[in-house]
């Protein structure tokens, strides 16, 4: 059904970031922009939708709908106050092959959202923040807030500048790059070459590089972090004049492996 009489209450109401459909699921950067991006996250049903009139949807991308969602909230997996038990929001469909939109009512949803008003109008914090719910979604989820929020994981701004050392044996080394943080704090990524072995990369707090350094693990905050922010070569005022440093470095993010986004 579209909507007449709601035209100038929402279009004043809502200033929105609508999310396209995309088939692919989330990877976990994906999660981890939006989780970054979004100050409330909830889980909730579909209440009913409403379709907004095209002559009001001037942005609106071919093969979508515009509509308005109404929900019911389930659960709030991150939130700074209380959540209404009602949520509003506007949010682009993709049609079918026919041009009809697909049944939503009482679909679960996980969605990232601005903090809502008091009467529940809210809006998607970017595209592709609102996703069918899933176990396995809503976990991943709550895992990625749950360290975004101790602060174990700095978030890395840069590269300011590294050395490198030749080992005993040819064909060894180690370079260590010295990270910028939003915070101010130390962060050294510590590459080690040795023949015949794939390069190591672990990630250092503080002013001492010790055993305690921690190893990279994919689809992890620090592997997101490095991964998706550090420049893909190592610029010349952190010295990648340097041949053999900026290979390190080169090697170094080719070994994180790519930040696959798919929304």
């Amino acid at each position: 059904m579209v909507i007449n009489s709601l035209r100038t209450a929402i279009l004043a109401a809502f200033v929105f970031c609508a999310g396209n459909s995309v088939a692919a699921a989330p990877t976990y950067a994906d999660l981890a922009d939006l989780t970054a991006a979004a100050p409330v996250i909830v889980r909730a049903t579909v209440a009913k939708t409403a379709r907004i009139k095209l002559a009001d949807s001037p942005d609106l991308a071919p093969g979508h709908a515009r509509l308005l969602y109404t929900v019911n909230t389930n659960a709030a997996l991150i939130a700074p106050e209380s959540v209404p038990s009602t949520l509003i929001w506007l949010y682009d469909a993709p049609l079918d092959a026919r041009g009809k939109l697909p049944k939503t009512k009482g679909q679960a949803l996980l969605a990232w959202i601005a903090t809502p008003a008091a009467d529940g109008k809210s809006r998607l914090v970017a595209t592709g923040a609102q996703q069918p719910w899933d176990a396995d979604l809503e976990a991943r989820t709550r895992a990625i807030a749950t360290e975004m929020r101790s602060g174990t994981v700095p978030t890395i701004t840069g590269v300011a500048n590294g050395f490198r050392a030749d080992g005993t044996v040819a064909g060894e080394s180690e370079s260590q790059f010295f990270l910028t943080t939003a915070d101010g704090g130390n962060l050294t990524m510590i590459v080690t070459a040795r023949p015949g072995m794939r390069r190591s990369i672990a990630v250092a707090k503080g002013d001492l590089i010790d055993e305690s350094a921690t190893s990279v693990k994919p689809d992890t905050l620090l592997w997101y972090r490095l991964a998706c922010f550090l420049p893909a070569a190592l610029p010349r005022e952190a010295g990648g004049d340097d041949a053999a440093l900026a290979a390190d470095w080169r090697s170094a993010i080719e070994s994180l492996g790519r930040c696959e986004r798919s929304l």
